[in-house]
């Protein structure tokens, strides 16, 4: 059977909320690991992950219950370029930043894109 459009939309955000989580804890691992500046950056780092998720998902699902396939494809589309330029952008501006802990802000982006990757496993319908 397959998801309705809630049901997929529902999906996705359940996921991004996972993502936040992980970037939380992530952030609180290298708090007690390495320090307040480490766990501001690890923060970062998830959260350049899971935003431009979030902004994808928003276009991606604007059209699926209604509107025409060109108008959903286009939409999807928008959002997935969108998400490209976002994460790009983030990671500019936070490598900009003095005090950023690359190693941290790098090792949380990579753990949070892979909770994206395996939520296969945990968010079946």
């Amino acid at each position: 059977m397959q998801p309705t459009a809630r049901q997929v939309r529902v999906s996705a955000y359940q996921l991004i909320a996972a993502q936040v989580l992980v970037a939380a804890l992530m952030s609180l691992l290298f708090l007690l690991l390495q320090g307040a500046q480490a766990a501001y950056s690890a923060l970062q780092g998830g959260l350049i992950a899971a935003l431009p998720n979030l902004v994808f998902a928003l276009f991606a699902f604007r059209y699926l219950t209604q509107g025409s396939a060109d108008q959903a494809r286009t939409s999807f589309m928008r959002g997935h370029a969108l998400k490209i330029l976002l994460t790009i952008g983030l990671f500019i501006g936070v490598m900009r930043q003095d005090d950023v802990v690359a190693s941290a802000l790098l090792t949380s982006y990579i753990v949070t894109l892979l909770a994206q990757w395996s939520a296969v496993f945990f968010f079946k319908h």
